[in-house]
């Protein structure tokens, strides 16, 4: 059974995410994201998986997104930004996703981003891989 199957939430800001707002190029939105705050609801069974993404930025658009593991999907984020990706399942406690977005300024940035759950914590790392940059961060479950 998978260990991302319930409610996630951020808690806090890492210290990595202004210097990586900076590296991406999208440095002036950085104040606009910083103090907003999500929820994710997975609901995995099988290679089907239904992510409903909520974020204080846009809390009247939750996003949901229904996701075949390995197969690529389009979609849209939250903003109206164009995201292309697949998720990867590493084992019933961590994925891979491969990202490209135009989020913002239009222009297309690529992600990997690892999320790995150890018991109540959910971590995860956003690299960029144009620019080198990464970002950590931790989710904790919904109880």
């Amino acid at each position: 059974m998978s260990k991302f199957n319930g409610t996630w939430e951020d808690r806090e800001i890492d210290p990595s995410y202004e210097p990586f707002m900076d590296a991406i190029g999208l440095g002036e939105y950085k104040e606009k994201y910083k103090g907003a705050s999500s929820t994710a609801t997975y609901e995995v069974n099988g290679d089907k998986w239904k992510i409903t993404w909520l974020t204080s930025m846009y809390p009247d658009n939750p996003m949901t997104y229904e996701i075949e593991v390995g197969k690529p999907f389009d979609t849209q984020g939250p903003d109206g930004s164009d995201v292309k990706s697949t998720l990867t399942v590493i084992s019933d406690c961590e994925t891979k996703e491969h990202e490209i977005t135009n989020a913002e300024d239009g222009k297309n940035r690529e992600f990997i981003i690892i999320r790995k759950v150890n018991g109540d914590i959910m971590e995860y790392t956003i690299e960029a891989v144009a620019s080198k940059a990464t970002m950590k961060g931790k989710m904790y479950r919904k109880k």
